[in-house]
């Protein structure tokens, strides 16, 4: 299963409510274990210190994924590593990013002597468009990662995440009808053969070897959700920008340039919402919202606010709809 823990929830700017962009994912092989690997998709200015009030351990960090390199995405992301490094983290963490963000740090290693006293491993977004890359959490537990490319004023992607977990299950209806006593059914779980009264017998004969496929996306900025129509089957969960209601969008694109009219290359509300009930994806999860939309909930109200962006998405999707906000966890099983 995946926890998803929303760190910062902001377009363009951070709020008092809400930080710039920052999604923990938490990927839980057992929801009773205190620590689970982790990965952080995106970084805005403030993470790590959003990171502080959270339950999350950094020293479980396997990953950081940045979407795109406006600043809302990735400000964070020296700081972060830094503090890392100061935390005398020595396990490697990977970095699958576009290449500009190489220069990123780059540049802050020169300027700022940032030192990295851990192995990081830069993976270049542009050079594994059409393969998948898989991170490992353990012998029987991993992820496949596939970029798909999206529609935004500079490269944008998305991340089709996939998780892999595989387990023993014992047939007990077999071992109870074969009288095998319970102290032994924990070998047989983790061996081949067993001795039983000096008697070796196949342990395979009494379990079943399942494995779970667990599927979401992630979305960066994006202005044509059906980019993601291949990535999205199977997906339990779609995390996507609704950065505008659509009537808004409309305004900003339609007003003249020389009042501050431009094509902000976003999705509203309801582009998303169309496209999720489209392909019958079971949960919805809006985020990067834009800071004119206050954090209540009131669609009476002339100010622009989460009820707005609520009842636009709930008309045109009729599944599992969520949003977020900082520090919401949503359980994805």
């Amino acid at each position: 299963m995946f926890r998803l823990t929303f760190l910062g929830t902001s377009s363009g700017i951070p709020t008092r409510e809400r930080n710039t962009s920052a999604l923990a994912i938490e990927c839980m092989a057992d929801i009773h274990a205190k620590r689970h690997g982790w990965l952080l998709v995106d970084c805005g200015e403030g993470t790590q210190h959003q990171l502080l009030k959270s339950h999350l351990s950094i020293t479980n960090l396997s990953a950081i994924l940045i979407t795109h390199t406006h600043g809302d995405h990735c400000y964070g992301l020296g700081g972060l590593l830094a503090s890392l490094a100061m935390h005398k983290r020595t396990k490697p963490l990977t970095i699958i990013a576009p290449k500009a963000i190489a220069k990123l740090l780059d540049t802050l290693t020169i300027v700022s002597e940032l030192y990295f006293n851990y192995p990081i491993e830069f993976i270049s977004i542009e050079d594994y468009l059409a393969q998948n890359l898989t991170i490992s959490f353990g012998d029987n537990h991993h992820i496949d990662i596939y970029i798909h490319t999206l529609s935004h004023r500079i490269s944008s992607f998305g991340f089709e995440i996939i998780q892999y977990l595989q387990k023993d299950k014992l047939l007990v209806d077999k071992l109870n009808h074969e009288k095998i006593p319970t102290i032994y059914w924990n070998q047989i779980l983790k061996s081949d053969e067993v001795m039983i009264d000096n008697k070796k017998i196949c342990a395979n004969d009494y379990k079943v070897h399942l494995e779970n496929k667990l599927k979401i996306v992630i979305a960066g900025d994006n202005d044509t959700p059906d980019l993601l129509a291949q990535a999205v089957q199977g997906a339990k969960a779609l995390v996507h920008e609704a950065t505008y209601t659509h009537d808004i969008m409309q305004r900003i694109i339609h007003k003249p340039m020389e009042q501050g009219g431009f094509d902000p290359k976003h999705s509203s509300a309801k582009m998303v919402a169309e496209f999720a009930q489209k392909h019958h994806i079971p949960m919805l999860i809006l985020t990067h919202f834009s800071a004119r939309y206050a954090l209540f909930e009131d669609i009476a109200s002339n100010l622009p606010n989460m009820g707005h962006v609520r009842a636009e998405a709930g008309r045109y999707y009729e599944g599992e709809l969520v949003l977020a906000k900082d520090f919401l966890q949503v359980m994805i099983e």
